[in-house]
């Protein structure tokens, strides 16, 4: 008997926990203005608002979340390959430590003027104007503003891009 219930109540747990994800809250960006900020690094600092009139990739990454660290040096790579010349690339960095964080530029050779690191007082307003709480993103987003993609590949970049 306990086996059936315990069967039972697995199978319903699995059922549940996928449901529980929301296509509309991963997506809800796509479509609406991005939300602006400021940030600043030890050469340069940025308003997003002031990027209209450009695409804008913005990548919120961190050395603790494999998936969006690859992503960020995806996005690098092609950055500094000429491949994303009329693309503005920001990189923002959400390390607890600048030390962490200028070793991970280091290691995998990222290009310092597009990234940004976050202080820490600073990451709960990012997280909350970016939906942020469920895990880091990369957005694409249009001369007007607009979000246009999320986690876009490099291809899907240039596909949007050259459209």
């Amino acid at each position: 008997m306990r086996k059936v219930l315990f069967t039972v109540i697995s199978a319903v747990v699995l059922l549940i926990a996928p449901s529980a994800y929301s296509p509309a809250t991963a997506d809800s960006l796509i479509g609406d203005d991005a939300p602006n900020f400021a940030i600043a690094n030890d050469s340069a600092s940025i308003e997003l608002k002031n990027m209209r009139g450009r695409y804008v990739l913005l990548s919120f990454w961190s050395s603790t979340d494999a998936e969006s660290r690859i992503a960020n040096k995806a996005y690098n790579d092609f950055a500094v390959s000429g491949k994303g010349n009329s693309i503005e690339f920001v990189s923002v960095n959400f390390d607890p430590s600048t030390m962490v964080f200028k070793e991970i530029m280091k290691i995998d050779k990222l290009e310092a003027s597009h990234l940004f690191h976050v202080a820490s007082n600073s990451t709960s307003a990012l997280n909350e104007q970016y939906n942020l709480r469920s895990g880091y993103m990369s957005l694409l987003i249009n001369p007007k503003g607009e979000v246009i993609a999320q986690n876009p590949t490099t291809e899907e970049i240039q596909t949007l891009v050259n459209a």
